[in-house]
């Protein structure tokens, strides 16, 4: 998903098309890279004298939840994305949508964090773990305190979904 907002943002920004092979491409190299240093930590784990290792992957039983948004402004049209792994980077589960009538990109990040949720309730997950670029909306979600009208009734939702686990 990194790379399809790095895409997204080179178009926004530099009005530079990046072409979705080269987009694909570069996601699947680091998904092998990502893959390789988590089986050489596991392996590494398990030989003697490596106590900071199991560090790296005390997450084995967490549900990696990836959520990412984008926002066209002109036509208020938001794409929310979703994808699940295990903690040894096999996809789980993967969603997406697109959205009508979004104002703002908070709100878009927001929903696609409640619709992160959704999908581990409906999965049957108890231990999850979201990664989200949007660090105002997780602030705001951390902290149990919506200061922001457009995504407080967002907020409770995930505050609500986030009770239904048992580790979020």
């Amino acid at each position: 998903m990194w790379q399809i907002w790095k895409g997204r943002n080179a178009w926004c920004f530099n009005q530079k098309m990046l072409e979705p092979s080269d987009i694909v491409s570069k996601a699947l190299f680091e998904y092998e890279e990502y893959k390789d240093l988590l089986t050489s930590c596991l392996a590494a784990r398990y030989s003697i004298g490596n106590e900071f290792l199991p560090k790296l992957t005390n997450f084995q039983d967490d549900v990696l939840l990836f959520t990412n948004a984008g926002l066209r402004c002109n036509d208020r049209h938001a794409s929310i994305g979703v994808a699940a792994l295990n903690s040894l980077g096999k996809l789980l589960h993967a969603h997406g949508s697109s959205i009508q009538y979004v104002e703002k990109t908070m709100t878009a990040e927001a929903i696609a964090i409640r619709k992160a949720l959704e999908c581990a309730i409906t999965l049957g997950w108890k231990s999850v773990k979201i990664l989200s670029d949007a660090k105002n909306v997780v602030d705001k979600i951390q902290k149990q305190v919506a200061t922001s009208w457009e995504i407080e009734v967002l907020c409770e939702d995930i505050w609500k979904l986030s009770s239904m686990l048992d580790h979020v």
